[in-house]
């Protein structure tokens, strides 16, 4: 019995150690930018690496301001284009109009604007895709054209978080 559970455990324990861990994936989800423009996410992001901003309270926009000197950098550099993902739960598209107005109005710049792209989706589901934590937090996600999660960092910026992500660029 002793010899079967050990066989049994080592078994379990190949599996585990064989079996790949698959990579996170931005999810495929339609919407529209702050300019009422189209997108379809991860294939209309506009660059081989994109810095992702996503927030899931209007409160959060403070921890996102502190990345943007961090992100307009890499911009410049031709090292990766960023986007705002405000990411809202799939009920309140109904009030879609409204908050996309209520964004809009706060935001006069219409390269902002092009960079803003609100998210109805499941909510659980699309942390779970990207791999993120609690949504009492920011999270800066780097991803590949294909949508693959190349790194992620939560919170407001830091140097040493911002080495990170500069990494999987």
């Amino acid at each position: 019995m002793r010899t079967r559970h050990l066989f049994l455990a080592t078994l379990l324990s190949f599996f585990a150690i064989a079996t790949p861990v698959l990579a996170q994936q931005f999810p495929t989800i339609a919407s529209k930018d702050l300019n009422e423009r189209a997108v379809t996410l991860p294939q209309d992001f506009a660059a081989n690496r994109s810095l992702l901003f996503i927030a899931f309270e209007q409160e959060q926009q403070t921890d996102v301001n502190t990345w943007l000197p961090f992100a307009e950098q890499l911009e410049q550099n031709g090292q990766a284009k960023f986007y705002e993902l405000p990411v809202l739960p799939s009920a309140l598209r109904l009030a879609g109009g409204f908050i996309q107005n209520g964004m809009r109005s706060g935001i006069p710049s219409q390269a902002t604007r092009a960079k803003t792209i609100t998210l109805y989706t499941n909510v659980s589901r699309f942390r779970a895709n990207l791999g993120l934590g609690p949504t009492n937090q920011i999270y800066a996600v780097v991803i590949d054209r294909t949508g693959k999660v190349l790194a992620v960092e939560s919170g407001a910026y830091s140097e040493a978080k911002a080495q990170k992500l500069r990494a999987a660029l």
